[in-house]
């Protein structure tokens, strides 16, 4: 017999799945055999998702909260790739041909709710939903072209127009509209926001320093407030005046 909590907790996967974009395009009826076919599993912040030595026949797609991906340097610091959201795919993605970034860690940055499927259970969701594999395969072309304009960015672009792109990028994902200006609600230290962006500490710090004298932005406390868009995108754009 199904209680109430049970039937709460289906009502709420049922909900996340349905905002999630893998899943979008199929019918209600659609998403509650999903329901039934998948794990869900809580997490809180700072909780681990992803390591290395993970069994390699796992996927997770991020329904709810945010995922923050690392890799471990030699000297054991923590070098941050990227910040994950809702509907992101993370772990081996062996079936489409995208493999899980070697080496890589993943951890919740807040409260969280993690789908977790394997390889032949996907395969099996897109044989009987073929949307599910158009999504998917949405979901990678994004991925890859957003791979391809940070390694251009790294190649042709001086350190503010990329910490300018990445601070536009950060606030129209995690941002907050405040009497300040828009905040971004992704905690980062210095530290991972240069290596966000392929460069060192100190010139980043110098860089945000200079950012604020020029009114674009305030920060303090792990946070940035972005006071100017408008003029944040000029610099993107390669307009340093």
């Amino acid at each position: 017999m199904t209680t109430p909590a049970q039937t709460r907790s289906f009502a709420e996967k049922l909900g996340l799945l349905s905002e999630v974009a893998l899943f979008a395009g199929l019918s209600e009826a659609d998403i509650q055999a999903i329901g039934h076919a998948t794990t869900m599993t809580h997490c809180v912040r700072g909780q681990q998702i992803l390591a290395p030595d993970d069994p390699p026949d796992r996927i997770h797609i991020v329904k709810k909260g945010r995922v923050r991906v690392y890799r471990m340097t030699p000297d054991g610091k923590q070098l941050t790739l990227d910040i994950f959201e809702k509907g992101t795919i993370l772990g081996d993605m062996g079936l489409l041909g995208q493999d899980r970034l070697p080496e890589a860690y993943g951890e919740a940055i807040d409260e969280g709710v993690i789908c977790t499927i394997t390889p032949d259970e996907l395969r099996k969701l897109i044989e009987r939903y073929p949307i599910i594999g158009v999504n998917v395969i949405r979901h990678l072309s994004r991925r890859l072209q957003a791979a391809e304009r940070e390694l251009e960015a790294m190649a042709y672009q001086r350190v503010d127009q990329r910490l300018a792109h990445r601070l536009l990028d950060l606030g129209q994902r995690f941002g907050v509209k405040t009497e300040r200006g828009t905040l971004i609600e992704a905690r980062l230290t210095q530290q991972e926001l240069a290596e966000m962006i392929g460069t060192t500490r100190e010139t980043l710090a110098h860089t945000l320093a200079d950012f604020r004298r020029r009114g674009l932005l305030d920060t303090a406390h792990h946070q940035v407030v972005i006071r100017d868009a408008e003029r944040l995108a000029e610099i993107a754009d390669g307009d340093s005046e």
